[in-house]
């Protein structure tokens, strides 16, 4: 039996940086048997989405000419996956929200990637310019359709400083034991979302709802318990969720409708740069 592929996506620019080490840490802690391959996602050509739903359609491939039908072939055939984005003023950097704009295309592989144990690392400065980071980042991930097994912070200004917080190895050891499939190492941080993993919340009259995946909590002392996750947001959710859109994108009896709308707004005094 051949080795198993492990897939460490940098979203970092900056080479031998802190998510790049990160990333190459959780290999080293993985047990004999694993592979690393890297890919460095700013160095991919990812376009924005048109959100034409193109992709969507039975047998019909994304019509742009760039790199995440590729990114996606490497998803499918690994084993595991570590990915890990530096923060930008209070949140991921942009190519990782390029790339999570691009999830309708691997909408037909969501049986296949839901399987796919995927830990996600944030590295950033210091704790107080964590904000919604890594929140973001877990959402952003996990729209391609990838299984979150674990989320951790890791703190350093320079690159190769996050090795130097005593609790690096800690976390390293958590995020590898994640994908290798330990339990005790998937679970959520106390007051974290067990479903999506996200610490953002809104008050409502049923309860407490995840800004993310809205599923319900009520407050007990000072924990959060959760019921179970709101349906929309399950794999079979998400799956749903884009036959919807296809369903909507094939409906003839609303374009000749929208067609007037867009004529009518179709005009304008834009603006481009002249040099």
């Amino acid at each position: 039996m051949g080795a198993k592929k492990l897939l460490g996506i940098v979203a970092s620019y900056r080479r031998v940086g802190n998510s790049e080490i990160v990333v190459k840490a959780v290999a080293e802690r993985l047990r004999p048997g694993w592979q690393l391959s890297l890919v460095r996602l700013p160095q991919l050509r990812v376009l924005p989405c048109k959100g034409c739903f193109a992709c969507l359609v039975p047998n019909q491939d994304c019509n742009l000419e760039d790199d995440v039908g590729w990114l996606l072939d490497r998803l499918k055939e690994s084993d595991g996956i570590i990915f890990a984005s530096p923060n930008y003023l209070m949140g991921p950097v942009g190519c990782v929200k390029m790339l999570a704009d691009r999830s309708f295309q691997a909408y037909k592989y969501f049986d296949i990637l839901r399987e796919k144990r995927t830990a996600v690392a944030l590295t950033l400065g210091s704790e107080e310019y964590r904000g919604y980071s890594d929140t973001v980042l877990a959402s952003q991930v996990s729209s391609l359709g990838l299984k979150i097994v674990s989320l951790e912070c890791f703190y350093g200004r320079r690159p190769g400083s996050c090795v130097m917080v005593k609790d690096f190895e800690e976390k390293i050891g958590r995020l590898a034991r994640s994908i290798e499939g330990e339990k005790t190492a998937e679970s959520p941080k106390p007051n974290r979302c067990p479903f999506c993993r996200s610490d953002l919340f809104r008050v409502r009259a049923e309860g407490i709802e995840c800004a993310i995946c809205k599923s319900l909590a009520r407050l007990d002392g000072d924990k959060l318990i959760f019921s179970s996750p709101n349906p929309e947001f399950t794999p079979e959710g998400k799956i749903k969720h884009m036959e919807r859109l296809l369903s909507e994108k094939q409906q003839d009896s609303v374009k000749a409708q929208l067609k007037e709308i867009q004529l009518h707004y179709r005009d304008g005094n834009w603006l481009t740069p002249t040099t």
